[in-house]
């Protein structure tokens, strides 16, 4: 549980540069920068000396290239705001607002004895009576923060620091950026998800408004984590850790005191109200800390969650039906999973090596194999939507007559090796493509956690030249819920010169979350 080698050795770099920056730097005639003693999303933090005193404290540098984002300004701003209106013992206590050339530094005072996150990381795992005492002092400061109307809303070994008096730990709670005080409008997008992904309420993920409850679930993941070495849900991607905090329950490890088990899961309880406040809940740890003196550390616990196994929602083969016969499926279809309660996104199709294609001047057959009646301009047909006019996405030009049906032989889908994701992405996304002697077909599979709703794109790009050859195929607005979530943009029919080396590129954007950047996964390369 140890912080590997290879990222202590990054930081250090990056320390080392911004050291070479500004070691000695003047702030006008009140500071003078020294080291730089750690940093985080924001900014830096530097050691610095009292030019008109001989005491030293912290100044906290804001990024220069955040300068120009309005909100990161506002938050470094609102939280020296918030740090002024709290006075407490166990709060890092904020001294001034400063600029430093083109940036912002927040003057606070100087805590030497580094992280919670540090001292864990140096331990290994805390005594339970060690780990309840220093989150009483935790809970303590939440308590005032509550009092005042403030939730922290990323609380985590990181931003708890210490110090020593008497030779006893003693706890400072600070970074208050992200706070927001509960009587003044947000600052942050709406249906943005702030925090940090292994200690974030499972009401934040569905993007409910921020509560002092939020805090106390924090601080239970943080016990829990003091005592085993790990977070109850650490492991894999961020979106697979959101899930499991509102899928799953913590999971007592062997040798967890019973007392400690029982703050923990009172404080991770799924329902905000159930929890107990910060001030019942420094009573308690103190409690727990006397039932546990003699306990011994547990030995670290390893991260055991694996990554969700996923299958490509891959179409099944349908066999052609009227349109009063797929009426008549739909209707058993929805009443079976209205009476069972089956997620829907369960009921999915793949689609078969070989499929019956037709022709742009063939309608759909009906359930009897014969050519059915062309369908009025701007009604859907089995396999594809429409577009305004008529023409179906992904299945050539609309009916317009009666005609044989024409057999076309398409390949296996090839598709992604598997969902591909990236740290902070909630969506999954696989692109797939097939091909036959005439055209090449395209797919986005896309999974998400609830609530998100996303753009998706599918364009067909040449592989040499990464031009686009065909797209892009948009689908808007695609809601994940709880019971569908996954969504296909497509299939999509492409007609690409011959002889050439062709990819699938899938895009998407978050519509209701706009503070979360795009993406994009692209497919495996084929010749046709």
């Amino acid at each position: 549980m140890r912080t590997p080698p290879e990222a202590r050795d990054d930081t250090d770099d990056h320390l080392r540069s911004l050291s070479e920056d500004l070691t000695g730097y003047r702030i006008g005639d009140a500071y003078q920068l020294i080291e730089p003693i750690g940093g985080g999303g924001t900014g830096t933090v530097w050691r610095a000396r009292a030019l008109q005193g001989d005491g030293e404290v912290a100044v906290k540098l804001l990024r220069e290239d955040l300068m120009a984002e309005p909100k990161a300004v506002s938050r470094f701003v609102q939280e020296r705001a918030i740090l002024l209106m709290l006075r407490h013992p166990h709060i890092v206590r904020v001294r001034d607002l400063v600029t430093v050339g083109t940036s912002l530094g927040l003057v606070m005072d100087l805590v030497e004895g580094g992280s919670l996150r540090d001292h864990l990381h140096e331990q290994g795992t805390l005594a339970p009576a060690a780990a309840a005492t220093l989150l009483a002092q935790v809970a303590d400061a939440l308590s005032a923060a509550h009092r005042r109307g403030i939730v922290h809303r990323d609380l985590k070994p990181d931003n708890i620091l210490l110090d020593r008096d008497d030779g006893r730990l003693h706890t400072r709670l600070t970074d208050f950026g992200i706070a927001r005080v509960l009587d003044t409008p947000s600052m942050t997008t709406p249906g943005a998800l702030v925090g940090t992904a292994n200690y974030i309420a499972p009401e934040a993920v569905y993007g409910g408004r921020p509560a002092p409850s939020a805090d106390v679930y924090a601080l239970g993941v943080v016990l829990f984590e003091l005592v085993t070495g790990r977070p109850p849900y650490a492991g894999g991607p961020a979106w697979a850790i959101l899930r499991r905090h509102v899928d799953e329950s913590p999971q007592r490890v062997e040798g967890m005191p019973e007392a400690v088990w029982r703050v923990v899961e009172a404080c991770m309880d799924k329902r905000p109200g159930r929890r107990p406040s910060a001030k019942e809940l420094a009573h308690t740890l103190r409690v727990v800390a006397k039932r546990t003196a003699d306990d011994q550390p547990l030995p670290p616990q390893p991260v055991i969650h694996e990554l969700p196994s996923f299958e490509p929602p891959l179409p099944k083969p349908r066999p052609p039906t009227s349109s009063r016969s797929r009426m008549t499926v739909l209707a058993v279809v929805l009443a079976a999973v209205t009476v069972v309660a089956v997620p829907a996104w369960r009921i999915v199709h793949r689609p078969s090596a070989e499929t019956a294609v037709q022709r742009p001047d063939a309608p759909p057959p009906s359930a009897d194999g014969q050519a059915a009646k062309p369908q009025p301009s701007g009604l859907p047909s089995a396999g594809g939507s429409r577009t305004p006019g008529g023409a179906r996405l992904g299945a050539g030009a609309p009916t317009r007559s009666a005609g044989p049906v024409e057999a076309i032989v398409w390949s296996a889908w090839q598709c992604a090796d598997q969902y591909t994701w990236d740290i902070g992405h909630p969506l999954l996304a696989q692109p797939c493509h097939q091909t036959s002697g005439v055209a090449v077909r395209m797919v986005g599979h896309a999974q998400a956690l609830p609530a998100i709703q996303a753009d998706i794109s599918i364009s067909l790009m040449d592989a040499d030249s990464g031009a686009v050859v065909d797209g892009p195929h948009t689908c808007t607005e695609l809601m994940f819920t709880d019971f569908a979530p996954n969504h296909d943009c497509g299939p999509f029919d492409a007609t690409p010169p011959r002889g050439h080396r062709y990819f699938v590129l899938q895009k998407w954007v978050y519509t209701n979350r706009a503070i979360l950047p795009g993406g994009q996964v692209s497919g495996p390369e084929f010749d046709w």
